[in-house]
């Protein structure tokens, strides 16, 4: 399929392809956007506390703990990511909503990874947690974790580079540190890595969360925290922020790629900076206008746009008495350089609703005031009631919106800046634009083919459940009538294939798409055979000519090489305008028909292994093959014609059950006719092309029923060519409904959670994981009482096995370490998702039981649990075990 779109002067400019987030008050970006847009305050607050002494004058101060919650951050659909329990308890909950959400935005960004043609690279970072720390302080009830476990689990480094190798993302990683600037930061960096060439599409982002939730202390008159746990931005009353979880990502790709590809464009960055106060301050934790006001102005000379054409700032606000006189006045100095207008550009922060998440405050930010872009509306910034009086809003450009707003642009095109700056002194700023205009295009295709699918039954069940209800308008379905074509081309070429699969068909006029049709068993790709009935098409068939160009051009092929007059009757035939009569009319037809659908089958994808048919079916048959030229086959048919014998062109087939029978032509008979003849029939996979067309059913609605069949059985399908001609654009639909169960280890130090009696460590039904616990498709895991751990005293030697045997040990051993709860003799440690790290522990823990001396380099020589166990006999025998180990 061209997607090719005309050529515009976008420069240098990035486009926000896809969004996720989750937080406080808030599972996704359409919950983010409801609280947004209502000015609903999300943070959690607790009773108030008195502090002795706590207040600047020394009297007492009543401080109310507070922060932005978020909710069950600890559950995570660990199988999706292919995790054991014992792994997903290992890595910080931080790091696992960061996956999650990743997976969400490109999901909403409509891109697969696995079919992306480029680099695809991914910018984040997170803050420092206390999940090590607890990890650390239960070590002895966790069986053989070591150090390094716990390093690779929980570090900063190491969220962008897991992120990667789960989503297998084989462009940059590049792990971003730079304190609550961290995400803007992220999304500058990434922006300008896609227009050096370093990727072609990114994934940028931050997360803070912290599970349990961090601790809110008072840290005096002097800090950051607002006393009665309210943030007011900009306000009269402003004594300080709020801390708050959160995690957000974006999809970019370069503006014009974009627009050639057909990507949904949420809003454009045309320009971001980033700057560093340097020494020019009093402090280093305190922020300097001309530091960020230089982030300001260079963000918006890169975009190359006039400040008088932004009419909203997303600002830092963290309503601290020294930061936010500072922030206004660096803003105003730096839109100073371009007009001396006063009061055009609302102000806000969304720090006001869910509190300052960290290295995820910039993401907050952004996602805001995209989503502000797409709805065209402004929302409130909360708790601002009188101008803070060191704030010097009267001659500057700003004011603070305070309530819901239609956005009225500046000039033709709704602009914005988002602010984000860090402790340290690290300023960005981004500059965006809405979307540009794109008119939708129609489809002259009445069926689409509607395809799903899930990791696990539940997971494909659910996803189909959630594009109901959207489709009907809950969940934030489309406002206007959907694009079947757009959603179908989003459906099938957006998101990853899984196991558990099922299709619908959506016809013009209808109301809602057909009843779902499941898969059955695990998809695989078989070959395919071609079966030619040599039987006339319906004239509902005739359809196909107009929208698919592949039947058209084979169509019209055939009848090229005919006369004028036979191709005129032809014609006439196909339409329905006349009834057979003339053999050689009627035959020439068959042949064009059956020709001109195969060709379209093997547009879509579906290509034959073999071919067979019955009567001018055979010459179909050979054409299609190759063995008989399309002449020759018309030459026959001009010449004593065909005969028809559906049992002739069976009993050449093989009844071979991992062939797929495919009827090209119209009706069921050489389909049915191998279902009777078969033994191999309730294992075989017979689709018929047009079963029931002459029953007045839209030809390609019943071609699309059978694509679908082929597709869940695990055919590789050319979704381009399924919409050959057409140019279809990608459309945001709800995302993966993950399954998830929790996983946490807490610190013995939790009071909240140890003095109510629950468990130190849980997964799933909140219990002791077992070593080779998985968690499943929504059952309970980690039944197990303990963890497979043996000396509570600090050794990890290994608990023994029922099989006290060197194959015994191993088995159990990898089973441990792989968390899966059989393994067989004869499979291979590294194909069962071993790496070295891994090995190594495996061979550490061996030489405790044996006195072996077992290298890591036999392991990769040695993989399977039977070559392993007889390396160690070989070696406990005192036999010459050389051979492996050299081998290795």
């Amino acid at each position: 399929m061209n997607n090719a779109e005309p050529e515009a002067d976008t420069g240098e400019f990035i486009a926000v392809i896809g969004m996720a987030g989750r937080f406080p008050g808030a599972a996704d970006i359409d919950d983010f956007w409801a609280n947004l847009a209502a000015g609903t305050d999300s943070i959690t607050r607790e009773a108030p506390r008195v502090i002795p002494g706590g207040a600047a004058d020394g009297g007492d101060l009543t401080y109310v703990p507070s922060r932005g919650r978020l909710e069950d951050a600890e559950w995570f659909d660990a199988a999706y990511f292919g995790y054991s329990a014992r792994e997903a308890m290992l890595i910080d909950p931080q790091h696992r909503v960061f996956l999650e959400c990743a997976v969400a935005a490109l999901e909403d960004a409509g891109q697969d990874p696995d079919r992306f043609p480029g680099a695809v690279g991914v910018y984040g970072g997170s803050t420092e947690t206390s999940y090590a720390r607890a990890l650390f302080a239960r070590r002895e009830r966790l069986a053989g974790v070591t150090e390094d476990d716990i390093l690779l689990g929980t570090a900063p480094d190491f969220l962008v580079a897991r992120t990667a190798e789960r989503l297998g993302l084989r462009g940059p990683a590049v792990a971003v540190q730079s304190a609550c600037a961290t995400a803007l930061v992220a999304v500058h960096t990434a922006g300008r890595a896609l227009v050096a060439g370093d990727c072609d599409m990114a994934l940028a982002g931050g997360v803070a969360v912290h599970v349990p939730p961090k601790k809110i202390t008072w840290n005096g008159p002097d800090g950051t925290l607002a006393p009665d746990g309210v943030c007011r931005a900009f306000d009269a009353r402003g004594e300080g922020t709020v801390a708050g979880n959160g995690v957000g990502v974006v999809v970019l790709r370069r503006l014009s790629d974009a627009l050639a590809d057909g990507d949904h464009i949420r809003a454009v960055i045309r320009g971001s900076a980033v700057t560093n106060d340097g020494s020019a301050r009093v402090g280093f934790t305190a922020p300097s206008v001309a530091g960020q006001a230089a982030a300001v102005r260079e963000a918006q000379l890169a975009a190359d746009t006039d400040a008088r054409t932004i009419s909203y700032v997303e600002a830092h606000g963290t309503a601290t008495p020294l930061g936010d006189p500072i922030e206004v006045a660096a803003l105003t100095q730096a839109f100073r350089a371009d007009t001396d207008e006063r009061d055009f550009c609302l102000l806000g922060s969304v720090k006001t609703n869910i509190g300052h998440t960290d290295a995820a405050a910039g993401a907050a930010g952004l996602i805001k005031t995209v989503l502000a872009l797409g709805h065209r509306k402004i929302p409130p910034s909360l708790h601002h009631t009188e101008p803070n009086p060191r704030i010097d809003f009267a001659t500057s450009p700003f004011s603070v919106v305070t309530e819901l707003r239609d956005w009225v642009p500046a000039g033709a095109t709704r602009r914005a800046g988002v602010s984000s700056f860090a402790v340290g002194g690290v300023n960005a700023h981004l500059v965006l634009e809405e979307a540009p205009e794109r008119p939708s295009r129609e489809s002259e295709r009445r069926a689409h083919l509607l395809v799903h699918s899930g990791h696990t039954e539940q997971a494909r069940d659910a996803r189909l459940d959630r594009f109901a209800s959207w489709l009907s308008g809950g969940d934030g379905g489309p406002e206007e009538p959907p694009s079947y074509a757009d959603i179908a081309w989003t459906l099938q070429t957006g998101r990853r294939e899984h196991r558990h699969r099922a299709f619908t068909v959506a016809v013009a006029g209808d109301a809602a798409p057909h009843d779902p049709v499941l898969s059955t068993e695990p998809p695989r790709e078989r070959p395919v055979v071609f079966l030619f009935p040599g039987r006339i098409g319906p004239a509902e068939a005739w359809r196909l000519h107009v929208t698919e160009p592949a039947f058209r051009e084979a169509f019209d092929t055939v009848l090229d090489l005919v006369g004028a007059g036979l191709a005129r009757s032809v014609r006439e035939l196909a339409r329905g305008l006349a009834r057979p009569g003339d053999p050689v009319v009627r035959d020439t037809y068959v042949l064009a028909f059956e020709y001109a659908l195969a060709e379209l089958w093997q547009r879509w994808g579906i290509r034959p292994a073999t071919a067979f048919g019955s009567g001018v079916g055979g010459l179909t048959a050979a054409v299609v093959t190759g063995s008989l030229p399309l002449a020759g086959a018309l030459r026959q048919i001009a010449e004593s014609g065909t005969r028809a014998d559906p049992a002739a062109a069976l009993d050449a087939l093989p009844d071979d059950p991992e062939r797929v029978m495919l009827e090209v032509g119209a009706g069921a008979a050489l389909t049915t006719e191998a279902a009777r003849r078969s033994a191999n029939a309730s294992r075989r996979l017979l689709v018929a092309s047009l079963p029931d067309v002459d029953d007045g059913a839209d030809a390609l609605a019943v071609l699309y029923r059978a694509l679908g069949r082929l597709w869940l059985s695990g055919a590789a399908v050319d979704w381009a060519g399924v919409h050959d001609g057409e140019r279809r654009r990608r459309t945001p639909l709800p995302t993966y409904p993950f399954e998830r169960l929790p996983y946490l280890v807490r610190h013995p130090a939790d009071d909240a959670w140890t003095h109510g009696g629950a468990p130190e460590i849980r997964t799933g039904d909140g219990k002791f994981p077992a070593a080779d616990d998985r968690p499943g498709t929504g059952e309970a895991v980690g039944s197990a009482p303990a963890v497979a751990a043996g000396d509570k005293s600090g050794s990890h030697a290994p608990d023994r096995p029922a099989d006290d045997t060197p194959l015994g040990l191993v088995l159990h051993l990898f089973g441990e370490a792989l968390g899966l709860s059989d393994v067989e003799p004869d499979e291979s440690f590294f194909e069962l998702g071993g790496d070295s790290l891994v090995g190594v522990k495996v061979l550490a823990r061996i030489r405790e039981v044996y006195r072996v001396d077992i290298k890591m380099r036999s392991l990769f020589a040695a993989a399977t649990a039977t070559d392993l166990a007889e390396l160690i006999e070989q070696q406990l025998g005192g036999r010459d075990g050389s051979t492996k180990e050299e081998a290795g």
